[in-house]
């Protein structure tokens, strides 16, 4: 006879959280059946088996929990003439695909009684392939991340756009905040979807109008978590500067393209891997930032290098001309691969700076992870600390609103109230 028990799997000790699931014993051997839930031991009545009230909307956990343990108690006993010739491995099979099978029938259900028929997946993919053709890979890159983010949180399933309101919303938030995650991954997702949500409504061919929209002023707000002090001393940019690593060697490139990010004021790594040697023109730099290229908001820059790094410019232009890259992030595929391939490497390259940044980083005590971000911060918090106006900061940083700049700012704010305040106790 086929055994469920209603139970959490604490058998990696090494974690806090342990998954939920119906485990299946059947002829002497377990079979896990995951619900998709998290929890502390705190957050588990084991002898109810109910999930706890401390967990983030757990009667909604109940109720989605309770139904599945109700399904697999079904299927075990319809089949139970059968159970002889089965294994466990069948028996599990059976219980997922019930599972399947009611929330298709609840769609249906939904779908006929709302008039809807813009599902998430199959919307979201229209969007991805028009940024793909606008090449607008990054946007296009952050709708996919977003919609299997969603599904996840869905157990898997595809949900209609109308389904996700702002009660939803406030679920999902409190999902993710249970798991020990903060806001800012959450608003990455988020924006995402509303970007979706705002083509539908544009679109005549879907049923999603305003008064779905979760978002905006009378719903849901994506919220902002303020982000770790990530600016350091020009002390620590100079002992970069200072280290020596052999010549062409991978970690020497990569100190190169940090310093080029510092000292070309806070320069986005993109627009490093793509730079051309006709960017070069009278010692000035002259360029379009990749993450604008579009639209009204295309920043142009135009910029004077300086002597900091005209050797390192120089090492690089040695040998190259016309629309030769500067930098051998992308050589080798460039001009022989299409432009959604060539940005998967970029991707990849990208990825791999960020792990070499952290070994320099480590290599000059820092006790921060050093990244582009480091550069960037501490590029602009230099320059306020030089008297310089936080709108001309903005515009060298490429910034095209004043509350991106701004939120740099944060932390030397505090720091100087703090050196006020110790004026007047001291």
């Amino acid at each position: 006879m086929a055994t469920p028990t209603l139970m959490l799997d604490t058998r990696n000790k090494k974690v806090d959280k342990f998954p939920l699931v119906i485990r299946v014993r059947h002829k002497g051997i377990p079979k896990n059946i995951q619900l998709g839930y998290k929890l502390t031991l705190g957050q588990w009545n084991d002898k109810k088996s109910l999930i706890k009230s401390s967990f983030p909307n757990s009667k909604k956990a109940n109720h989605i929990v309770n139904k599945k343990w109700l399904t697999t108690q079904q299927v075990i006993s319809e089949y139970e003439p059968f159970l002889k010739t089965m294994s466990v491995y069948e028996i599990v099979d059976l219980i997922y695909t019930s599972f399947k099978n009611e929330e298709e029938e609840r769609l249906k259900v939904l779908y006929k009684e709302k008039g809807a028929a813009t599902f998430l997946k199959p919307y979201g993919d229209k969007v991805i392939e028009r940024y793909i053709k606008a090449k607008r890979f990054g946007s296009a890159d952050a709708i996919k991340n977003a919609i299997v983010f969603i599904k996840k949180y869905n157990g898997g399933r595809d949900i209609l756009l109308t389904t996700i309101t702002e009660l939803f919303l406030e679920d999902l938030e409190s999902y993710y905040l249970g798991q020990g995650n903060n806001l800012n991954g959450l608003g990455v997702h988020l924006r995402a979807i509303r970007r979706i949500y705002n083509l539908a409504i544009k679109d005549s061919q879907t049923e999603i109008t305003l008064e779905h929209y979760p978002f905006g002023k009378n719903g849901y707000s994506i919220k902002q978590q303020k982000t770790k002090k990530r600016a350091v001393s020009l002390d620590m940019i100079e002992s970069i500067v200072k280290l020596e690593y052999p010549v062409e060697s991978p970690l020497w490139h990569h100190k190169n393209y940090f310093l080029i990010n510092f000292y070309m004021r806070g320069m986005n790594f993109m627009d490093i891997a793509y730079l051309t040697v006709g960017s070069i023109k009278k010692g000035r730099l002259q360029y379009k930032r990749r993450k604008t290229k579009r639209g009204n908001n295309v920043k142009e820059f135009d910029i004077l290098i300086p002597e900091n790094v005209k050797s390192i410019f120089e090492y690089y232009l040695e040998g190259k001309s016309g629309n030769d890259l500067i930098f051998p992030i992308l050589d080798h595929v460039i001009d022989t691969e299409s432009e959604d391939r060539v940005y998967e490497v970029y991707k990849n390259r990208r990825r791999n700076h960020i792990r070499r940044l952290g070994t320099i980083g480590k290599n000059v005590g820092l006790d921060v992870k050093l990244t582009t971000y480091v550069a960037r911060h501490t590029f602009a918090t230099a320059g306020l600390h030089k008297g310089i106006p936080k709108a001309q900061i903005g515009d060298m940083l490429g910034h095209t609103n004043y509350y991106t700049t701004e939120a740099y700012f944060a932390d030397f704010e505090n720091e100087i109230l703090d050196k006020a305040a110790d004026k007047i106790f001291g």
